[in-house]
């Protein structure tokens, strides 16, 4: 390569970052999904957001006074895994060596990496200087910046300092340092004011597009992390009682509301009646500002509740009891397969669509559960409690979603055999209301109406007595029954009409319930693919479950309304949920979800468990080596270090952890 003489290449450089600085870039291309890549050059940006002559400028001044060279791919996203295992795969896939350096960054999913292969001799120390200066400016979306941070920063550790740097040339102009530090100055203020107000800060100056962007990752990750925390504290109130755990309790209840509010708030963008735009940048800005306040909250209870559970002391008998608890559940797997197989010669595909693949994604959450306190007892054995813990607390969410799993299947084969009596008595009430409708609605062309679809769907559900689905039968039914009773409400007493819908409310709210924690069920055991359209639709029709159960003594017809909408939002998000798993599930390709690990990323486990190294906080990456000395943080390549996390937000870095062949960390924002 030919290269620029030194001077001008660290103005060139240190001029660029001073522009990335003063004008942000806002404007991101549309996400796309990027697989792991063999590298071409220095510089990979297929997510078009680098000035890349400057980010050349600053990796040839640290190629040129150091043995080290750096690489840097920015891309929209990381195709749905971390930052650690795309990085560690891109590097073997470019043949990179030992001193070369990887930096990752996907700028949609707002997740980045750095790795360094084995034997590489840069120290820990050096490797968190380098996190700590890239993923400010990326938290500042100056996406040049990070780049440029990364080279400085590498070659002001490995050299002492000495020298002019790219960045620090610009200090030797008065002006430019007067400059500088005042703009380093308003940009933290700046931040410190955005951090406490989101609207007023750093999301007032973003696109439309790019806020609903933001609020929809948002949502998917405090969603998840909600349902995380609710895991973290039954285990810990297992361990310590009520009383310990009360504060974490407190918070997470404060939490839900929160989380509920930002689901309504996107509910309402959802509907059919469109906002102005200003109405709709303060909703998105409000469910970033809501996602934020739960983010902190649940970080800083997470934090004492680590301490709290301290499961370094006692995670040899945690992990004898996990394995104790995996061979319970193997137990109940074959006869949930048995079930499934007797459910199948009564009732069609369609009624056990939702739990028929449940065995097999238990089978393989529970074989990654025991590859993981495998390889928590070989850290005990080598006295590395801290990644023993990583791994007891990923083998424990594996468990408990393989036990929800199983559970499902017996919770449907109840469902269906209940299904037969409750399909009667619904049949047995809209034939009531079918004789009112002759006998008052005699000339209404609405009721005529009403009353023909009834018919036709009431000959239907009578097929569905042997060998149709009867639990669809019953919400045909019933809603047919709503449509009728609209019809004929104008014709009947005030009283009738409370009677009425005091008598079917019982039963719609029982059956409305079960689904919604069906379709809560499908969503936490594969929260790993599904994305945050079907959780805004279960999230608010939760919400209308509530407020139609507390209505239900007082106004029985508005309650029922109100569950009736819920059963349509719950029917959409089970939908919705589906075609997430399905498209996650195609995007694997052959035989990828099939494997313990992709059973694990399906359950959002590595995510929420082994990507934090035991260390309780969120955002992290470690258990060392993945499962059965392999695979994430420490496989690809065959060991190597790596540091990573997510950037904005108050996600703040996660401490790294050390396992198999590797050191790593990741998260999200």
């Amino acid at each position: 390569m030919t290269h620029l003489a030194r001077p001008a290449l660290e103005i060139r450089a240190a001029l660029a970052a001073l522009l990335a600085v003063l004008t942000l870039v806002l404007l991101a291309p549309s996400a796309r999904a990027d697989e792991p890549l063999n590298l071409p050059t220095d510089v990979t940006d297929t997510a078009g957001v680098l000035d890349e002559g400057a980010v050349s400028s600053a990796l040839d001044v640290l190629r040129d006074d150091t043995d080290q060279q750096l690489f840097v791919a920015y891309v929209p996203t990381f195709d749905g895994a971390d930052g650690p295992a795309w990085a560690e795969e891109t590097f073997a896939l470019s043949g990179m060596g030992t001193n070369d350096v990887l930096l990752a960054v996907a700028v949609d999913d707002r997740r980045y990496a750095l790795y360094v292969g084995p034997g590489n001799p840069l120290t820990d120390d050096q490797l968190d200087a380098v996190e700590v200066a890239v993923e400010d400016r990326l938290a500042q979306d100056d996406w040049t910046g990070g780049a440029v941070a990364a080279a400085d920063t590498l070659r002001s550790e490995l050299t002492g300092g000495s020298g002019p740097g790219a960045l620090t040339v610009l200090l030797v102009g008065g002006l430019v340092v007067i400059a500088l530090i005042a703009l380093v100055a308003w940009a933290a203020a700046r931040r410190r004011r955005s951090a406490g107000n989101p609207a007023e800060g750093g999301l007032s100056t973003l696109p439309t597009d790019e806020l609903e962007r933001r609020a929809s990752t948002a949502l998917v990750a405090v969603d998840d992390d909600l349902k995380t925390a609710e895991q973290e504290l039954g285990f810990a109130q297992a361990q310590f009682g009520p009383e310990a755990t009360a504060s974490y309790e407190s918070a997470l209840a404060a939490a839900k509301g929160a989380v509920t509010r930002a689901f309504t708030l996107r509910q309402q963008l959802d509907d059919s009646t469109p906002e102005t735009e200003p109405q709709k940048r303060v909703m998105l800005a409000e469910i970033i500002g809501l996602c934020d306040q739960v983010t902190e909250s649940l970080d800083a209870e997470g934090a004492q509740l680590t301490e709290l559970r301290n499961l370094q002391a006692t995670v040899p008998e945690v992990l004898a009891e996990t394995r104790e608890r995996i061979a319970t559940a193997r137990a109940r797997v074959e006869p949930a397969r048995g079930a499934l197989a007797s459910l199948a010669v009564t009732y069609p595909a369609s009624a056990l669509a939702s739990v028929s693949a449940n065995p097999d994604q238990a089978v393989r959450l529970l074989d990654a559960a025991a590859d993981s306190v495998t390889a928590g007892e070989t850290a005990v054995t080598g006295g590395d409690r801290a990644t023993a813990v990583g791994h007891s607390r990923a083998a424990s969410q594996a468990v408990g979603q393989a036990l929800v799993l199983l559970g499902a299947v017996d919770s449907a084969g109840a469902d269906l055999a209940s299904a037969g009596p409750r399909l009667d008595a619904a049949l047995t009430s809209i034939a009531s209301d079918l004789a009112d409708a002759d006998r008052l609605g005699a000339g209404d062309p609405a009721v005529s109406a009403a009353a023909d679809r009834a018919r036709s769907i009431v000959a239907q559900a009578q097929t569905a007595r042997s060998g149709g689905d009867p639990l669809a039968a019953i919400r045909d039914v019933t809603e047919a029954e709503a449509a009728l009773d609209t019809a004929l409400a104008p014709r009947r007493e005030a009283d009738e009409q409370r009677a009425r819908a005091a008598a079917l409310l019982a039963e719609t709210l029982g059956r409305v319930g079960s689904q919604i924690t069906a379709v809560s069920d499908f969503i936490t055991t594969r929260k790993g693919a599904v994305g945050p359209e079907a959780r805004t639709r279960l999230s608010e029709a939760t919400r209308l479950f509530d407020e139609a159960r507390a209505l239900a003594p007082s106004d029985p017809v508005t309650a029922l309304d109100t569950v009736r909408r819920c059963e349509q939002l719950v029917q959409s998000a089970q939908q919705l949920a589906q075609a997430d798993v399905q498209s996650w599930e195609n995007r694997q390709g052959p035989g990828s979800g099939g494997s313990n690990v992709g059973g694990m990323i399906l359950g959002g486990i590595l995510i929420d468990s082994i990507l934090r190294g035991g260390s309780g906080g969120r955002g992290g990456y470690g258990g060392g080596g993945g499962f059965g000395g392999g695979g994430f943080g420490g496989g690809f390549g065959g060991g190597g270090r790596s540091r990573g996390g997510g950037f904005g937000g108050g996600g703040g870095r996660s401490g790294g952890s050390r396992g198999g062949g590797g050191r790593s960390r990741g998260g999200r924002f």
